[in-house]
């Protein structure tokens, strides 16, 4: 394949991406025709079908591709040092996801919020639990797949209210805020206790 059609094929699937999320911003996924994604992208019927076999397997494939890159920034094996987490890597982990979720927005608040119940939020649950579960240390203080599943949990709501909030605040806020959640651990949450 040449390098030439290798961009026509990239070029043609990031416009049928973003034609879907376009579409998202107005109408329901369910609502969505894939007459109304190829119309957006510019496209025909025929070629949306040479990339996707229906408007689900091109969810699936954002979907992926938004998780895959969020968990990609991820590497809790590095933040256990003896036997301790390391704050500091965990809060440049937790800043480099939230900058990738930043610049995806609209499509990480559609996954997380998941008006449509299409499992999108618990997707992405499983994959970060996953993600965690190979580099949690085998043992820990609690239940070690309750601890992965309240994580994961945790993660998931704040960013999606930080989401729903318009990103209110930075991401290497966030970042900071839930390392000290996280660090405060067992410890009472309110100041002078």
């Amino acid at each position: 394949m040449s390098r030439e059609h290798d961009l026509r094929i990239i070029k043609t699937q990031n416009a049928i991406k973003t034609s879907l999320m376009n579409l998202i911003e107005v109408k329901s996924f369910r609502g969505i025709t894939i007459n109304d994604i190829a119309e957006g992208a510019i496209i025909n019927r025929s070629t949306f079908y040479l990339h996707y076999t229906d408007k689900y397997d091109l969810l699936d494939s954002l979907v992926n591709e938004g998780i895959s890159e969020v968990i990609g920034t991820i590497s809790p094996k590095t933040h256990i040092r003896d036997g301790k987490l390391d704050y500091n890597l965990f809060s440049i982990d937790l800043s480099n996801s939230l900058k990738v979720i930043s610049k995806q927005a609209q499509l990480y608040r559609f996954i997380l919020n998941d008006s449509e119940s299409l499992g999108l939020r618990q997707k992405t649950e499983k994959a970060l639990g996953d993600c965690l579960s190979r580099g949690f240390p085998a043992e820990t203080t609690i239940a070690r797949d309750l601890l992965i599943e309240i994580i994961s949990s945790i993660y998931v709501s704040v960013i999606g209210w930080w989401l729903n909030n318009d990103m209110k605040y930075s991401a290497a806020f966030m970042a900071e805020e839930l390392v000290k959640f996280f660090e405060l651990g067992s410890k009472s949450l309110l100041p002078n206790n």
